[in-house]
């Protein structure tokens, strides 16, 4: 393809091509590493300006004619240089083709991303300059600034591959956000003068115009929402896709491509500067394309290392550049304004009270444009509101306007002064500054005529006979500026009206209030006392706007009081605790109403603050919104039990709640899935802990308009949980007791239906989506974890296990131990729990460094419908009823010894493992002078433990023998017997006991066959391995070092 010779149809190519290659690279881009996202957001801003400079050629066709032959050559070399990048991009991305991609995460574990790393940080940064130049040349910047900065950004990708060529690190040439640049190169502009000039002339695209539309202008590209294409221009690129997968929808809170950061370059549609060859409706523009009152490019100068400013400092201050011309053009377009109505202005006396009072705030405050017109709006907003309480009927007798007077005459005076300060405000302050201009950005221009619009729209609710008085008006509120209490008065430095944060909440539409994450939902002005009582003062006239909202990825609503002056703004969570109860009706026919007469305490941390209602009804209103929402998920709040006690243990807010199907882990169709949920765990714990059970209860948003919450039960472990690494989306499943179970008959080849609960196949699966990697992380630690602290804790490579201590109380006290086991199957963890009382049973293999229990209890959950010759109603689904215990035995492997003698002691009261071997046999007979003295019993584990200086030997047997445990106290400096060149210990006449259990509290035999044989006195010898399984057995004992042997010698002396 040649660039030398622009034709439309190849425009159309490379078009088509930077779309193709974003929508491939976008569905894998979810779960790929940071550099490749960022290359995806360079994608989404580059095929959104190469979009708009194709609809800019289709529908003017003297859009070429009046660029200039230089400009023509810069875009040329842009367009050259873009599709060069492109298809090296193309064909890293066919390199991976064919492995094909069930998910991003799938996609990214096949890639070797670390041998791919520096190709993409190469290719990022050239889509980063391709993007700014040929923006640059849609713009009206001057031919002489656009070179210097093409020369610039030349020189910089140089510079970075000279630095790459002698072998310099990547990290030199590091953007102060930290993003590293790899290997980078460009097409100088004298390598296109010998490119054949055929196919891609700009006459041939001139030629080939079509003069319509191909795509709608409005349209945004973002990496954070599906990629979707119009019909024309699926049916103009084919649809071609380079993976063959379905797209996901992206988290919300991953962050978008309109970042703000001048180093991050992204634009969309929108975003981009009109064209300089056309007006605002779309005709031609007059005169010059350049404008004389734009400022010229300055560099900031060479970057830090003396070298020269790098790739990512030459965009930054291009796009500089651009957002300067842009503002120019935005300030020279015509502002549309509704025209002051002649019959609604102040006259000369009251503007000139306006003016003195607005003078006595600006001697301590400067004010902007911007500002103004919040001031402005505040005042509409004011008016609003005293009309509609005059016009609306009040369940009690209202307390007045919102700015009320001691002469007022009615509130609707009030009002008419309120909206003769806005009106004097925008059209006698703000328009006659001559330094409005360079604040006529797009939100501003949008307030100019939304405000101008609404002054006129309430103006026209007063007829002529409505208006007051000359003498009337001058009785009213004639205040520009709300009165200020001392806590309020904090003004930030050089006494600049800050009002950034409170001016999102001062707009003309409710629904434009807050930013793009927020909702209001009510908002009312009010009067309020703030701060200690030394220095609160109670207000009047209703100062303060009280605002009830909610924000995206939270479900709380949440309450906001803020100011005209921008000094106070204060937010947090609405809770139950704020809802003030109804007053008692004051007639039979009246209905509950709450009461304005008495302050709401909405207390901000150390902030005292109690608002005032003007009116019942506006107190009403707010407080319905969060009545109705805590109504609807009261289940979500812990109950009162009387023979238990439920605690919560988690809560965080989702940004999205998904159910999916249990058996194939895929969404249902229709998808059941809520954004901004509260999620919450509740244990239940009553008088025996391993009958502790927990539910999880997930409530809808505030902003719902029917909110509501569905609980679920859930058990203490065997919950399967599947999340990547630090990811904030964690799937779950696990089963309640609805499982249909009819095995059984009544005797008479009847079926009797039960309803089980069935660990091993999950009927309940959930796809969550936290906002913060925290949180993720809490809701995993309190689904593999008890909320008890751990007695000990230790690892085994990515699975934990815990000891936990139990206490059952009245009336049947009793103290054991807890273990929570956590494994890991594919992708998928999961938690098994048991109950270990003192009496017990374990075999510990040193050798193999295991510890099996043979006997340990675990929980079984039963359902209400159990047995029974009928299927229970479908409105009356089972559920879970109580908990029974069963038996059940599990393996334990460790790592290395020291941890496993750490756990066995963890299962004991203050004793320590010090010693374990296994032994050919032991025997609690004298010896015999006519016959082996041998035990016929096998094997055995020997184990001395310490308490202080106390120590015991316990001895288990093979599951052969029926009262397999032995144990007795070792006394000080007991005799051995035998010879140190023996494998054998022999104790004198001691006391041992027997039994089938362990005492693990006091380490006794316990539960013998026979009870009589509990306890018995005799010898007691040990045959030991080896020679050094002795002497080691005789050196704990002793507390001396064991004597050295070789192997050969060991082996030769244990054979007698």
């Amino acid at each position: 393809m040649s660039f030398l010779g622009l034709g439309i149809g190849d425009l159309l190519s490379v078009t088509k091509l930077a779309w193709n290659l974003y929508h491939n690279c976008y569905l894998v881009a979810r779960e790929a590493p940071d550099e490749f996202r960022q290359l995806v957001n360079e994608l989404a801003s580059l095929q959104g300006v190469l979009r708009t400079l194709r609809d800019d050629v289709n529908s003017d066709k003297s859009f070429l004619e009046r660029l200039g032959e230089a400009r023509k050559a810069t875009l040329e070399r842009c367009l050259a240089g873009c599709y060069e990048t492109l298809k090296r991009l193309e064909t890293l991305v066919i390199k991976y083709r064919q492995l094909g991609i069930g998910d991003g995460l799938q996609f990214w574990r096949k890639i070797k991303w670390v041998t791919q790393q520096r190709d993409v940080s190469d290719l990022r940064a050239k889509i980063m300059v391709h993007t700014c130049n040929i923006s640059l040349c849609m713009s009206s910047i001057g031919n002489s600034s656009l070179a210097r900065i093409e020369t610039s950004m030349i020189a910089a990708l140089e510079r970075q591959q000279a630095a790459i060529d002698v072998g310099e690190s990547v990290e030199e040439t590091m953007s102060p956000l930290g993003s590293p640049l790899g290997r980078s190169k460009t097409l100088p502009a004298e390598a296109l003068d010998g490119l054949a000039p055929e196919g891609l002339g700009l006459q041939g695209m001139q030629r080939r115009m079509t003069g319509s539309t191909l795509v709608d202008r409005a349209m945004t590209a973002s990496p954070e929402s599906t990629p979707s294409m119009s019909e024309e221009d699926a049916s103009e690129f084919g649809g071609s896709v380079l993976f063959t997968a379905t797209p996901k929808k992206a988290p919300m809170s991953s962050g978008g491509t309109n970042r703000k950061n001048s180093s991050n370059i992204a634009f969309d549609s929108k975003m981009l500067p009109p064209s300089p060859l056309m007006s605002e409706d779309g005709s031609d523009s007059p005169g010059k394309v350049t404008s004389d009152k734009c400022p010229t490019m300055v560099f900031d100068g060479p970057s830090k290392s003396g070298s020269g400013p790098n790739v990512l400092e030459v965009v930054a201050d291009a796009m500089k550049e651009l957002s300067r011309i842009r503002q120019c053009e935005q300030s020279s377009r015509p502002l549309r304004i509704v025209p002051q109505d002649p019959d609604h202005r102040p006259d000369n006396s009251l503007r000139k009270k306006f003016q003195e009072v607005a003078n006595d705030e600006l001697k301590v405050r400067r004010l902007n444009a911007r500002d103004w017109l919040r001031v402005a709006t505040w005042w509409l907003l004011k008016a609003r509101n005293i009309m509609e309480l005059h016009e609306r009927p009040s369940l009690t007798d209202a307390r007045g306007g919102s700015s009320p007077s001691s002469h007022s005459c009615s509130p609707s005076s009030q009002a008419y002064v309120d909206l003769l300060k806005a009106s004097w405000i925008l059209y006698e302050i703000i328009l006659k500054d001559e330094n409005v201009a360079p604040l006529l950005t797009d939100e501003n221009r949008k307030l100019f005529y939304v405000l101008s619009h609404a002054i006129k729209e309430d103006f026209d609710h007063f007829r002529p006979v409505d208006i007051p008085e000359k003498h009337t008006l001058h009785r009213q509120n004639l205040n520009i500026w709300e009165l200020l209490q001392p806590e309020e008065e904090n003004l930030e430095e050089d006494d600049i009206l800050p009002g950034l944060e409170n001016s999102r909440w001062i707009t003309v539409e409710q629904e434009d209030a807050g930013e793009e994450d927020e909702q209001v939902l009510f908002r009312t002005f009010v009067n309020a006392e703030i701060g200690s009582k030394a220095l609160r003062m109670k207000s009047r006239g209703a100062p303060y706007l009280l605002i009830l909202s909610t924000k995206e990825g939270e479900s709380e609503p949440k309450v906001t009081i803020c100011n005209q002056s921008g000094t106070l703004g204060l937010t947090r969570d609405f809770t139950p605790g704020d809802l003030v109860a109804p007053v008692p009706p004051s007639s039979p026919l009246s209905g509950m109403v709450m009461g304005s007469t008495q302050p709401l305490p909405l207390h901000y941390g150390r902030m005292k603050v109690s608002v005032t209602f003007t009116n019942d009804n506006d107190l009403n209103r707010f407080m319905y919104i969060p009545h109705n929402y805590f109504s609807s998920v009261q289940k979500r709040e812990p109950r009162q039990l009387a023979n238990a006690t439920e605690t919560l243990i988690f809560r965080s807010s989702v940004e999205v709640f998904e159910q999916l199907k249990a058996s194939t882990m895929k969404p249902h169709i229709p998808r059941q899935m809520w954004s901004s949920c509260d999620l919450r765990i509740l244990e239940t714990t009553g008088h025996e802990g391993w009958r502790t059970t927990r539910r999880m209860v997930v409530s809808t948003s505030g902003a719902e308009r029917r909110p509501g919450c569905t609980e679920m039960f859930l058990p203490l472990s065997r919950i399967q949980l599947s999340r990547d690494g630090a990811s904030r989306q964690i799937v779950v499943r696990w089963s309640d007791c609805t499982h249909e179970v009819a095995e059984k008959t009544d005797g008479n080849y009847n079926k009797m239906y039960s309803y089980v609960y069935d660990d091993g196949n999950p009927n309940i699966a959930l796809n969550l989506q936290f906002r913060t990697q925290a949180d993720a992380t809490n809701f995993e630690k309190s689904i593999l974890t008890l909320s008890l602290p751990a007695t000990f804790s230790w690892s085994a490579g990515s699975d934990s296990r815990s000891v936990y201590d139990i206490a059952d109380t009245e009336p049947n006290p009793k103290n054991y131990k807890a273990l929570m086991l956590t494994h890991t199957r594919l992708s998928w963890k999961y938690s098994e729990l048991f109950y270990m009382y003192r009496d017990a049973d374990y075999q510990y293999d040193r050798a193999n460094l295991r510890v099996r229990l043979p006997q340990v209890y675990y929980t079984d959950y039963i359902s209400t419908h159990v047995e029974k010759l009928y299927k229970p109603p479908p409105n009356e689904a089972p559920q879970f009823s109580h908990c029974q215990k069963r038996v059940g035995n599990t393996p334990i492997d460790f790592d290395e010894e020291s941890i496993s003698q750490a756990f066995m002691n963890s299962l004991t009261v203050n004793h320590e493992l010090v010693f374990s071997r296994k032994c050919l046999w032991i025997t609690t007979k004298p010896p015999s002078r006519f016959g082996s003295s041998n035990s016929k019993k096998g094997n055995a584990e020997v184990q001395l433990w310490r308490k202080g200086n106390n120590m015991r030997l316990v001895s288990r047997w093979e599951d052969k023998v029926v009262d397999k445990w032995m144990s007795m106290a070792v006394p000080k400096n007991s005799s051995l017997g035998n010879t140190r060149d023996s494998n054998r210990a022999s104790f004198p006449k001691l006391e041992y006991d027997r039994g089938r259990l362990i005492d693990m509290a006091n380490l006794t035999a316990r539960s013998p066959r026979v009870k009589e044989e509990a306890r018995k006195m005799g010898p007691v010898t040990i045959a030991f391995e080896s020679v050094r399984d002795r002497d080691q057995f005789a050196a704990t004992l002793e507390g001396t070092e064991p004597p050295r042997r070789s192997n050969a010698m060991d082996d030769l002396l244990g054979a007698f």
